[in-house]
C-alpha cells in the first residue's frame, strides 16, 4: 500500500515525516521506587506513597495528585525519589494484558511530599515531551503494542525494566503535542463531567427511592407467598449445554445488574425436544438466591417484554405473581431494590462464606402494598429516572469510544492539529 505524502513508516506505524523516533530510556531518566507494602504504610501521614493499585483504578492518562492517594509514609521511611510534576508513575505487572505497564502522568504537587510506591516505575522526562503528552503517548495503542509483544508471565503479566527501555515512541513538535495534549484533556473534562452528572442522578434517585418507600398507614402488608408463587431456573444442565446454544435464557449478572432485565444480555443453551423447563414470561419478577455477602442476597429484575421460550439461569428463581390481585410487578422491583427492601433480605441471608436465600423464608416475607395508583406512580417515577441515567451512560460510552478513536488519529499524526 502506498504511503500518503509526508508519512513515513517505521517498526511501530505510520507517522509524518517530522516526527522522530526515540526509546524510553532516551526519552526517560527511571528514579527510585519505594519497596514498602500495604502494612508498612499508614492511612494518613506526612508523605504520600502513589500505589500500584490507584494506578489501575484511574481511568485517564493524567492524574492531579491533590485528588489524593490512600497510603503514607514517615519522614523516616523517606529513602527515595519525591515526585514532580510532570513525572510517569508506570505499572511494573498487570493481572491482565490490557493493563500492562499502564502509565500515569502526575501533575498538582504544590507543597506535599510524595513518592513512587511497590510495583511502579518512575520516569522522569529528559526534556522532549509537553505537558498532559507523556500519559496518552505511554498508553497509545501502538505502545502497547510493544508492550505486548515483550510482556512475560501467566496470570500476573509484565515488561522488566530492560526490556522496555527499548520501546520505541514517537515524538511530535512540541506545538503540535500541546494540541494533542489540550484536545484529549478536553475529552477528559467532558467524559468526567458526565460521570459526575450520572453519579449525581444516582443520589438522587437514591433519595427518592428513600422518600418513595417510608411506609404509609395506608398501604397493607401482605406475604409474598400469598401474592404469587416462586419456579426454579434451569436445572439438569451440564456444562456442553451452554457451548452453541439455541433458546435464551436470563443470566445471572442480568439480574444482579439490572431492574429491567436487558434483552441485549441474554445467554443462550441446549434442549431435547420434550425437556421440561421453566419458561419465563412477560410480569415475572427474578431473585438470584445466593451471594458471596448478604447485602447482594435477593436482588430483584422484571421482565417487561413477552419473549417465546426464554428460561431463566439456574442461580436465580422467578416469582409469578397473581394477576387477580392486581399489583404492579415493577413497584415490587423497585422496593426490593430500595433501602428498605434491602434490610428485609438482608435479615434473611443465611451462610458464613456464602449466603443463601430460603424460599420458605421468602414466602412468609411482608412487603407493603399501596393502592394500585399510587404503585405505578412509584414504580414508573423511579423507570423514567433509570432510563434518564442509562441515557447519560450510552453518552459516557459513546464518549470514551470518541476519546480513544482521537488517540490513535491524534498520537500517530492521521490527524493534524497544527
Amino acid at each position: 500500500m502506498e504511503l500518503k505524502k509526508g508519512y513515513k513508516q517505521t517498526e511501530v506505524g505510520v507517522f509524518p515525516d517530522e516526527w522522530n523516533l526515540m526509546t524510553i530510556d532516551q526519552i526517560f531518566e527511571f528514579h527510585s521506587t519505594s519497596n514498602y507494602s500495604k502494612a508498612e504504610m499508614l492511612s494518613e501521614g506526612e508523605i504520600g506513597c502513589f500505589h500500584y493499585g490507584l494506578i489501575h483504578s484511574i481511568p485517564n492518562n493524567n492524574y492531579d495528585i491533590r485528588t489524593g492517594v490512600k497510603y503514607f509514609i514517615t519522614k523516616q521511611q523517606a529513602k527515595y525519589e519525591f515526585l514532580k510534576d510532570g513525572d510517569v508513575v508506570m505499572v511494573d505487572a498487570s493481572e491482565d494484558l490490557s493493563g500492562v505497564n499502564k502509565s500515569i502522568e502526575i501533575s498538582g504537587i504544590v507543597d506535599k511530599l510524595y513518592i513512587s510506591g511497590l510495583h511502579t516505575y518512575l520516569l522522569r522526562d529528559r526534556g522532549f515531551f509537553e505537558k498532559n503528552f507523556r500519559g496518552p503517548i505511554l498508553n497509545s495503542h501502538f505502545t502497547k503494542a510493544q508492550f505486548y509483544r515483550l510482556a512475560v508471565g501467566m496470570k500476573v503479566f509484565g515488561v522488566s525494566k530492560q526490556q522496555l527501555k527499548t520501546v520505541l515512541l514517537p515524538i511530535p513538535t512540541k506545538s503540535e503535542q500541546t494540541a494533542i495534549a489540550n484536545a484529549l484533556s478536553d475529552a477528559d473534562a467532558y467524559i468526567t463531567s458526565l460521570e459526575k452528572l450520572i453519579e449525581k442522578k444516582r443520589q438522587i434517585k437514591q433519595g427518592t427511592m428513600q422518600e418513595l418507600f417510608k411506609s404509609k398507614d395506608r398501604w397493607e402488608n401482605k406475604k409474598l407467598g400469598d401474592i404469587g408463587k416462586t419456579f426454579g431456573g434451569l436445572s439438569g444442565k451440564s456444562k456442553d449445554d451452554f457451548k452453541n446454544g439455541g433458546f435464551p435464557y436470563i443470566p445471572f449478572m442480568n439480574i444482579m445488574t439490572n431492574p429491567i432485565i436487558d434483552l441485549e444480555f441474554l445467554d443462550y443453551v441446549k434442549l431435547k425436544s420434550g425437556e421440561s423447563q421453566n419458561c419465563a414470561q412477560k410480569g415475572d419478577l427474578f431473585f438470584n438466591g445466593s451471594s458471596e455477602t448478604p447485602e447482594e442476597v435477593g436482588m430483584c429484575s422484571i421482565l417487561l417484554d413477552d419473549i417465546p421460550n426464554l428460561y431463566l439461569n439456574s442461580f436465580c428463581f422467578g416469582f409469578r405473581l397473581r394477576k387477580e390481585l392486581n399489583i404492579n410487578g415493577l413497584y415490587l422491583t423497585y422496593f426490593f431494590r430500595s433501602k428498605e427492601g434491602r434490610k428485609l433480605f438482608y435479615s434473611m441471608a443465611q451462610g458464613a462464606t456464602r449466603y443463601n436465600l430460603s424460599k420458605g423464608n421468602f414466602n412468609k416475607l411482608e412487603v407493603p402494598i399501596p393502592e394500585i395508583d399510587e404503585q405505578k406512580f412509584i414504580a414508573y417515577t423511579l423507570r423514567d429516572m433509570d432510563f434518564d441515567i442509562k441515557l447519560h451512560l450510552n453518552m459516557l460510552m459513546k464518549a470514551k469510544s470518541m476519546k480513544q478513536g482521537m488517540m490513535q488519529q491524534l498520537l500517530t499524526g492521521k490527524i493534524r492539529l497544527i
